[in-house]
């Protein structure tokens, strides 16, 4: 595999970062660096198609997208069906991008509104902030994966419940469980999930 198998230039955002023609391997860099798209021979592992597709995510401790519900081809019988299936693809991540979830380098999650900022400062000694987010000033602190959850929206759920049933927050006109990245951009609203698990132990207290 080599140049002469590559169209003129690859589709806007992405650039070719490695040519090994000696091991038919050819990358490409996406969105500064977010991506990866390669392709390479792999004839060993599947004779009949030796060409592998691979993607890979680069930046972000969050996945922006979950491709393995894609099913897009990995494997490909020739150098020009696999970087017609890399170039596509490419060009799907162009036409998609803004749907992914944001990059993200830090999760955080709010607490509360703005009013309620010394209550939450009675139960959390992390780092916190004031952000308006749609129109509201609330209070955030950054969230980590807690002991034994799979997942940051897991973590948020498990604190904030906690949070909630030792405070005189009310449940009603939530706000906390609004999560962002480092830049207040909005991955995931919990809100809904947190009160589907408060409603046993409001149903008990009456």
């Amino acid at each position: 595999m080599n140049k002469d198998y590559l169209p003129q230039s690859p589709p806007e955002n992405w650039i070719i970062t490695e040519i090994d023609e000696a091991n038919e391997y050819l990358e490409f860099s996406g969105f500064n660096g977010e991506f990866l798209v390669s392709v390479m021979a792999h004839p060993e592992d599947n004779p009949s198609k030796p060409y592998f597709l691979s993607l890979s995510q680069l930046k972000g401790i969050l996945h922006r997208y979950d491709f393995e519900n894609l099913n897009w081809p990995e494997w490909h019988a020739t150098p020009n069906d696999a970087l017609k299936s890399a170039f596509d693809l490419m060009k799907w991540m162009n036409e998609n991008y803004q749907s992914f979830i944001p990059l993200t380098l830090e999760v955080w999650v709010s607490l509360g509104s703005i009013d309620q900022l010394e209550l939450i400062q009675k139960h959390f000694k992390d780092e916190l902030v004031s952000q308006e987010f749609q129109g509201q000033q609330l209070i955030f602190k950054p969230l980590n994966l807690s002991w034994g959850s799979s997942s940051y929206s897991e973590s948020a759920i498990s604190t904030l419940c906690h949070f909630i049933e030792n405070s005189s927050i009310s449940p009603n006109n939530l706000t906390a469980g609004i999560l962002t990245n480092e830049r207040f951009q909005l991955i995931e609203d919990v809100r809904a999930e947190i009160l589907i698990h408060l409603k046993p132990i409001t149903h008990d207290s009456k």
